[in-house]
């Protein structure tokens, strides 16, 4: 029992500053006053809690290849010399490739940190409900809860893609070890969690320094059309309706007026890609102005001279470390065809003597490139998305002419040929490719393909999985061995525990 309740109450040593600057919002120190009697007194202390549970998700992300590993996965990329990110690609993730470097190791060996976050979450839900009018505002209270509730349902969600079923609580009591629970449920549990959520928050601060990086009404309703997507693809009997309430909730965001598309232009990309912009809906806060700074970006790995210093000394210093494999940009950008897309985030991708030499300028908001900083947020909503996964829930409910406006207000963004007439299968795999163009190094690809079930598919993923690897959960990360050691109760994945 002490040993569950070290890993559900780790965050107990927790605390931090107040609001008054982004800084502030996220930089938590240790205080072991978090649990003490003396605490949860004050609104400041109320924030102080929230933000510990913020906190420990964006270290999460900051210390292990967390954001983009799905990008890798499914393949469809010259690793070169990147052996961690091709056993990855090649579902090899118990490989001596994979090490401390870039982090790749720790979503196979260490998950603490998500429930460090889901403890502190749990936490402030459970503290900050028990302070009266005193103590803090009604409205602020609500707020507050309605973060804590996003900020744990949203790292379930990253638990369920990335090991499937987990252990599952809400409680920051319980000292009993649990089993692992059905990643379906849990998200039932969590979306159930949102709605309240979504009616605390607001729709948008005034502190623009927030936006996209605090949790809104918009970020909860995003979430939520996410988790139910997500369900969709592995409860069958319920896909149709899950799929509804998808396409209703994206509508509820929309609908908030709050989010648009920004032009792809030169002279704006950099802003929609830096974050916080009128696209961004949830984004983990990186401001290289306060000393957030990771090396766990992909950028580090798709850029090179002269927009930053080059990792390696190949081809002169002009060569990315990893590239997209030409044969699939043909596939997402067929040769002829306009796209904007291709033409601002892709440098000298058909070089035929420096194979390296292609970069992927998405993100390459560079604040120092001699020490290789980016001043970007790791942005994990926009609207674009938002607007390609109703146009997805659409079409798998027989609404075409819905789900292809959609589609088509993404491709003329970016100045592409509109789909006319395209309907049934032919649609959503359109759909599903444009999820794949439009959000490509944000983290999206291998749960695309996942939720579908088009990994198994060798044309839509270059090392597809059998449908018994699947069904074994070869999909998920293993286990860590360190958490089956500290509960007895969880027990490893079919597949990696042949």
């Amino acid at each position: 029992m002490k040993r569950w309740l070290s890993i559900w109450c780790l965050a107990g040593v927790m605390a931090g500053a107040g609001l008054s600057s982004c800084k502030d919002f996220l930089d938590v120190k240790p205080n072991d006053r978090f649990t003490g009697a003396d605490y949860w007194r004050n609104a400041n202390d109320a924030r102080m809690g929230v933000n510990a549970a913020y906190s420990q998700l964006r270290d999460q992300y900051t210390k292990c290849i967390q954001y983009n590993f799905a990008d890798f996965r499914p393949g469809n990329y010259d690793f070169w010399n990147k052996n961690n990110f091709r056993a990855i690609a090649q579902n090899d993730l118990r490989s001596s490739a994979i090490t401390g470097t870039d982090g790749a190791n720790v979503p196979r060996e260490n998950w603490e940190t998500w429930w460090k976050s889901i403890a502190a979450a749990n936490l402030a839900v459970a503290r900050i409900g028990g302070m009266n009018a005193s103590q803090i505002g009604d409205i602020e209270k609500a707020q507050l809860i309605g973060e804590a509730r996003f900020v744990r349902s949203y790292v379930y969600y990253c638990l369920v893609q990335n090991y499937g079923n987990v252990p599952f609580q809400f409680s920051p009591y319980e000292i009993d070890m649990k089993p692992k629970s059905d990643h379906v449920a849990i998200l039932d549990s969590c979306i159930i969690d949102l709605r309240l959520a979504a009616d605390a928050l607001p729709v948008v601060y005034n502190d623009p320094t927030y936006r996209a990086v605090r949790a809104t009404k918009g970020a909860a309703l995003t979430l939520m059309a996410h988790m139910y997507m997500w369900q969709a693809g592995f409860d069958k009997p319920r896909a149709e309706d899950l799929n509804r309430k998808a396409a209703a909730a994206c509508k509820e965001a929309m609908d908030l007026g709050v989010y648009k598309l920004l032009p792809y232009e030169d002279e704006l990309i950099d802003n929609i890609f830096k974050g916080r912009s009128e696209e961004g809906i949830w984004e983990i806060s990186m401001d290289v102005n306060y000393g957030n700074i990771t090396g766990n970006f992909i950028s580090q790995w798709v850029l090179h001279q002269p927009v930053i210093a080059s990792a390696t000394n190949v081809y002169g210093g002009l060569g990315s470390e990893i590239t997209i494999k030409r044969d699939y940009l043909d596939i997402l950008y067929p040769p002829g065809e306009s796209d904007n897309r291709f033409t601002l985030w892709f440098d000298d991708p058909y070089n035929s003597v420096n194979p390296q030499s292609q970069m992927f300028l998405k993100y390459s908001s560079v604040s120092d490139p001699i020490a290789r900083r980016y001043d970007a947020n790791m942005i994990v909503f926009r609207y674009s998305g938002l607007l390609l996964l109703r146009a997805e829930a659409l079409a798998n409910t027989g609404d075409s002419d819905g789900a292809r406006e959609l589609l088509n207000e993404v491709r003329r963004r970016a100045q592409a040929s509109e789909f006319v007439g395209l309907d049934g299968q032919a649609l959503k795999d359109a759909i599903f490719l444009e999820r794949v163009r439009e959000l490509w190094g944000e983290g999206h690809r291998w749960f695309d393909l996942v939720r579908t079930g088009r990994v198994t598919d060798i044309s839509q993923c270059e090392n597809a999985l059998s449908q018994d690897e699947f069904d074994r959960g070869a999909w998920t990360w293993p286990i860590p061995i360190a958490a089956m050691r500290k509960n007895p109760k969880i027990t490893q994945t079919a597949y990696w525990a042949q």
